[in-house]
C-alpha cells in the first residue's frame, strides 16, 4: 500500500488516496484502496501530512504481511495467571480502544499539559497525569472503586506503571489544583466550542455512602433517593449548551437554597465572569436571600415558584386562575400570560440579623398545560390508590395528606385506651389542588428590549428598577423556554448516577472525596463533548454503551483483532478523525493511533 497525492485541476486542491499493487490478468496494476481526504484538511492536525500518511501506509503494509500462528494446545502458565486469586488478571489480553476517543478530547482540552506542568514541582516518583487518565477513562468505561479501577488499568492503552498506593497518594494533588483545573477547563471549552455563560442552569443533587458514619461533608440530610445513610450535596452549574461549567460540594445536611450563593460567588471570582449572568433554577432556590443576592450582583434569575405552598400569595393564585389575559397556543393545549408585579421578599438584616421584608419588582409568568394537568391528576390518583391499599397510616406524608383524620369513642366514654381513629378522603383539599393542576409560575427579573428603548452596550443592561434588560426582545414564551432548559441538568445528574456510577462513594477522607468528584466532573465533561462532536444525534447513554463494548483481543503477540464495532463507534471516529472501525491492528498501529489522539 502506498500514498498517491493527486492535484485536482478544477479546485487546485491536493487529494490524498491510498493505492496498492494487485495482480490483475497476469499484470500488476495500481488499484484504489481508500480516499483519505484533501491535504489542506490535515494541515492543522499534522506537521507534515504527506509524511504522516506515507508512514501509515508503510505500517499498513507491514500489517498486511503479518501472519498469525495459533496453537490450539498452548495453555497459560502459572507465571501468567498469578498465584493469588485477588491479584489483577495477568492473562487478560483485551484492550478497550474506546478510550482513544476519550483520549482525543482529554488532550484537546490540554489536561495533560496542566497536570504535567504542576507535577514537576512534586517529588513523586509516579506520573499524576497517567493516574488521572486512568481514573477519568475508567469512570466511563468500567466505573468502580479506585482499587478496582486500578486493578483493571491493563485494559487501557498506554503506560499504567503505578501502584495502588500511588493512586491514593495522587488524590490530594488533584484536590489541591481543583480550582485552577476548573478555570483551565472553562477557558479551553470556551476557546474550542464557543461557550456562552450568560445563561447558566443550576441544580443540586446528593450522593450516598454505604456507611452510617458521619464526619466532615458526610452528613445525614434529605436524600433524593430516600436513603438514611450519610450523603453529600453537590451543586452543578451548566451552560445553555448542556456543558458542565463548575460544581461545588456541601455537607449532606445543607439546605438546597443555601448552596446557590457560594456557587454564584465561584462564577464571579474563580471563573472570572464579568458579564451579567441569568441563573435558572427550580423552586428549591426560590428564597428571598437568593433573589436579593442575584439583584445585588446585577444579574438575572429565572426561578419556578411553588403555587401550592406559602411562597405564593392568595392574590397571585387568583391572578393565575383568572382567565383574563391568557394567550392560548394554536392547538389549545396550553396558555400563558405575564405581568410585572411588586413583590415582597424576606431577607436577613445584616445589621441586626433579623428577617426583614424588602420590596422588589418581579416579572411573573403563568403557564397552564393540559398535558401537565392530566399528568398531575393521574399521579395523585395513583398515589391515593396505593395509600388505600396499604391501609390505615395516620401521618401526613405523601398521599396520606389527602385523608382527613378524626377520633371517636365507640363507648361514648373518656377512656383513651378505647379510642379509635378513622380516616376518609378530604374531598375539599383534593378539589383545591385539582384547581391548580397544570399551572406553573415562573418568577424572573429578566425583560427584553422594546420599541423606543435606548441602545444597550454589550449583551444586557441592569436597570434601576432591579430588572436585567437583555439586548433582544424577551417574551413570556421565551422565559418559559429558558426555564424548560433545566431538563438538561436533570439528565446530567442521571448520567453521573447511572452511566458514571458516582455513588455509592467509597473514599472517606475529604481531600479524596473532592478528588473523586473532580474526576467524575471531567468524565462528565468529556461525555458531553462527545455528544457535541456527533451533533447531539447520539445520547450519552448510547455512547457509553458502545465505548464499553469496544474491545480488542490479542490473538497473537502484537496482533489485535476488534471484538466489537458499531455505527456509533464509526461515527465518533469520523468526528474525531480517528480510525476506530478497523478489524485488525498491529501493536505499532495501535501506538500510532494512540499518538494521534495526543497531537
Amino acid at each position: 500500500m502506498y500514498l498517491v497525492p493527486l492535484v485536482e485541476k478544477k479546485t487546485g486542491r491536493t487529494l490524498l488516496n491510498y493505492y496498492e499493487k494487485q495482480r490483475v490478468d497476469g499484470e500488476y496494476k495500481a488499484v484504489f484502496v481508500e480516499r483519505i481526504g484533501y491535504l489542506d484538511e490535515f494541515a492543522d492536525l499534522y506537521e507534515d501530512p504527506i509524511a504522516h500518511f506515507r508512514q501509515e501506509a508503510k505500517g499498513r503494509r507491514s500489517e498486511a504481511k503479518a501472519t498469525v500462528e495459533i496453537s490450539f494446545r498452548e495453555r497459560f502458565g502459572d507465571d501468567e495467571l498469578g498465584g493469588d486469586p485477588g491479584e489483577p488478571g495477568k492473562a487478560d489480553r483485551t484492550l478497550n480502544y474506546g478510550m482513544l476517543a476519550l483520549s482525543k478530547l482529554y488532550h484537546q482540552l490540554d489536561i495533560h499539559s496542566f497536570v504535567n506542568n504542576r507535577r514537576r514541582y512534586t517529588k513523586a516518583s509516579f506520573n499524576h497525569n497517567h493516574i488521572l487518565q486512568m481514573l477519568v477513562y475508567g469512570r466511563i468505561l468500567f466505573p468502580s472503586s479506585k482499587f478496582n479501577t486500578w486493578r483493571n488499568r491493563g485494559r487501557l492503552i498506554g503506560p499504567m506503571d503505578f501502584s495502588e498506593d500511588d493512586v491514593y497518594r495522587s488524590l490530594p494533588f488533584f484536590t489541591g489544583h481543583r480550582t485552577a483545573l476548573l478555570q483551565h477547563l472553562h477557558k479551553k471549552v470556551g476557546g474550542l466550542y464557543g461557550r456562552d455563560t450568560t445563561l447558566m442552569y443550576y441544580d443540586v443533587t446528593n450522593y450516598y455512602w454505604e456507611s452510617d458514619e458521619e464526619d466532615g461533608l458526610r452528613r445525614r440530610g434529605v436524600s433524593k433517593e430516600w436513603r438514611k445513610t450519610p450523603i453529600i450535596q453537590m451543586g452543578l452549574l451548566m451552560d445553555s449548551e448542556g456543558l458542565p461549567v463548575t460544581y461545588g460540594l456541601f455537607a449532606g445536611n445543607t439546605n438546597d437554597s443555601l448552596t446557590l450563593s457560594p456557587m454564584m460567588g465561584e462564577v464571579g471570582e474563580e471563573l472570572g465572569q464579568d458579564a451579567s449572568v441569568v441563573y435558572v433554577a427550580d423552586k428549591g432556590m426560590m428564597s428571598g436571600e437568593n433573589r436579593a443576592e442575584v439583584i445585588i450582583g446585577r444579574n438575572g434569575y429565572v426561578f419556578s415558584n411553588s403555587i401550592r405552598g406559602t411562597k405564593t400569595t392568595r392574590a397571585t393564585r387568583e391572578w393565575m386562575l383568572d382567565p383574563a389575559g391568557y394567550v392560548p397556543s394554536a392547538d389549545g393545549q396550553s396558555r400563558h400570560k405575564s405581568r410585572v408585579w411588586p413583590t415582597w421578599i424576606t431577607v436577613e438584616d445584616r445589621s441586626t440579623g433579623r428577617p426583614t421584608k424588602v420590596k422588589i419588582n418581579e416579572r411573573q409568568v403563568s403557564f397552564w398545560s393540559y398535558k401537565y394537568q392530566q399528568r398531575a391528576r393521574h399521579e395523585r390518583n395513583r398515589a391515593i390508590e396505593k395509600a388505600i391499599e396499604r391501609g390505615s397510616v395516620f401521618n401526613s406524608h405523601g398521599a396520606n395528606r389527602y385523608f382527613a383524620k378524626e377520633a371517636y369513642d365507640p363507648k361514648s366514654g373518656e377512656i383513651l385506651a378505647d379510642v379509635k381513629v378513622g380516616r376518609y378522603l378530604d374531598e375539599e383539599l383534593i378539589r383545591a389542588e385539582e384547581e391548580m393542576d397544570g399551572y406553573y409560575l415562573i418568577c424572573t427579573n429578566v425583560v427584553g428590549t422594546e420599541a423606543g428603548d435606548p441602545p444597550i452596550k454589550g449583551t444586557s443592561r441592569f436597570r434601576s428598577d432591579n430588572m436585567l434588560q437583555l439586548d433582544r426582545p424577551v417574551t413570556a414564551l421565551d422565559v418559559i423556554d429558558i426555564y424548560r432548559g433545566l431538563w438538561k441538568i436533570e439528565e446530567t445528574f442521571k448520567i453521573t448516577k447511572s452511566q458514571l456510577r458516582a455513588r455509592p462513594v467509597f473514599v472517606r477522607k475529604e481531600e479524596h472525596i473532592e478528588a473523586h468528584f473532580l474526576t467524575c466532573f471531567i468524565a462528565l465533561l468529556l461525555l458531553r463533548l462527545l455528544e457535541k462532536n456527533v451533533q447531539e444525534e447520539i445520547p450519552a447513554s448510547q455512547i457509553v454503551e458502545s465505548l464499553r463494548k469496544a474491545q480488542l483481543v490479542e490473538i497473537s503477540p502484537g496482533i489485535y483483532s476488534s471484538a466489537y464495532c458499531d455505527p456509533v463507534i464509526k461515527r465518533i471516529g469520523k468526528a474525531l478523525v480517528l480510525d476506530l472501525w478497523r478489524k485488525n491492528y498491529s501493536k505499532g498501529g495501535l501506538r500510532e493511533l494512540s499518538a494521534a489522539t495526543k497531537r
